[in-house]
């Protein structure tokens, strides 16, 4: 950037700030004797279409995520499906990871900071597996979705220093809008929704590299009626950064319009994204699956089956196994949904869910 453009930057992103402590959505999770957030929290993520809730993954439990994650990066392959990395050793989940396309003049990108993307992390590392069982966000999620709650996708955002490249204006849901692009979520959560994405960060989000959310955004289709998103080097006035810190957690309506600018700034951001959706959203539901897949590219059309979901839903349950043997002193959560298999985690269950052609993400559900 030039002078100007820095001035210009740094004047939309002091607003955008200032913006986002205004909307009252943003805080540590608090829950009711039931178990159940707090209603003041519950109504503002359906005002706005996101919540950050603060510190939520411990530091320890971060460190871990950091170190496994490591061990993924330092494995990239060299280049798209390349079978070895930069040292020449195999990389065990080929095909899995995104790559920057970025060759600006003199910029130098190795196979670790070209990372853009790590597909289904929950077969990678143990650490991500335990903290999609997290008691907490659990109970989160049935706050949000209802106590029978199934999964939807899992993916790890590396934005790396100087060359992070941007994420369009963009809305996730595509299944549960009218004709004229109105949302069937209803403005207390209830109808057919587009679920969230939650993004569990073991980073320090800044304005430069995290995602910027347009609040309120998820009532309506901007794709309607051949309509179209912005493009991402457009600022809009409305929105405003969901800078997160390590063990913070943004959650995003699927329907929010939302994206990032490039990051020129000397910060890394890692996020973690899990989601999940309302099961009568899911089941019966037609639409264009596009994370079913090992990395982003590919689409079907789809209708959902009760089996097909109760497959996926499996999930849940064994990381939730996962986590107790792990941390045997805290509660676990109790997982009041439907399945199908056993709930456990043992190292047959991880051939299983890994097993070449019938991975756990073969059933991932795009609404």
């Amino acid at each position: 950037m030039n002078q100007t453009q820095n001035a210009n930057w740094e004047q939309y992103s002091l607003a955008g700030q200032k913006r986002a402590i205004e909307l009252g959505n943003r805080g540590p999770m608090r829950f009711k004797k039931t178990g159940l957030l707090e209603q003041d929290i519950l109504d503002a993520y359906f005002r706005t279409g996101f919540y950050v809730f603060t510190g939520v993954i411990s530091r320890e439990e971060v460190a871990e995520l950091k170190q496994e994650f490591d061990q993924v990066l330092d494995n990239a392959p060299i280049s798209d499906d390349d079978p070895t990395d930069a040292l020449g050793r195999p990389v065990k989940f080929n095909g899995y990871y995104s790559l920057s396309k970025n060759e600006s003049p003199g910029t130098n990108i190795t196979s670790r900071n070209a990372v853009g993307l790590v597909s289904h992390p929950l077969m990678m590392m143990d650490s991500a597996l335990r903290v999609y069982g997290h008691p907490q966000i659990l109970r989160m999620v049935a706050s949000v979705n209802g106590h029978d709650f199934v999964p939807f996708h899992e993916a790890v955002f590396h934005k790396a220093s100087g060359v992070g490249q941007p994420t369009p204006w963009h809305q996730d849901g595509r299944t549960h809008w009218t004709d004229e692009g109105k949302s069937l979520e209803q403005p207390d959560g209830s109808g057919k929704t587009h679920g969230f994405n939650l993004s569990v960060s073991w980073s320090q989000g800044t304005p430069e590299n995290c995602l910027w959310v347009v609040p309120g955004s998820h009532r309506k289709w901007l794709l309607a009626n051949d309509g179209k998103f912005p493009p991402i080097t457009e600022r809009l006035p409305n929105a405003v950064p969901m800078a997160l810190g390590p063990g913070d957690c943004g959650m995003v309506n699927r329907s929010s319009l939302h994206g990032s600018y490039p990051n020129q700034s000397p910060g890394t951001r890692i996020t973690m994204v899990i989601g999940f959706h309302k099961r009568d959203s899911a089941v019966g539901a037609k639409t264009t699956n596009v994370h079913a897949f090992k990395r982003p590219g590919e689409i079907k059309e789809i209708t959902y089956t009760q089996d097909y979901v109760l497959h996926r839903a499996r999930m849940i349950p064994i990381a939730i196994d996962a986590r107790r043997q792990y941390y045997p002193d805290e509660v676990p959560y109790d997982y009041q949904g439907s399945y199908l298999g056993d709930g456990v985690w043992n190292e047959q269950v991880r051939s299983e869910i890994t097993e070449p052609g019938s991975e756990y993400w073969q059933r991932d559900i795009t609404l």
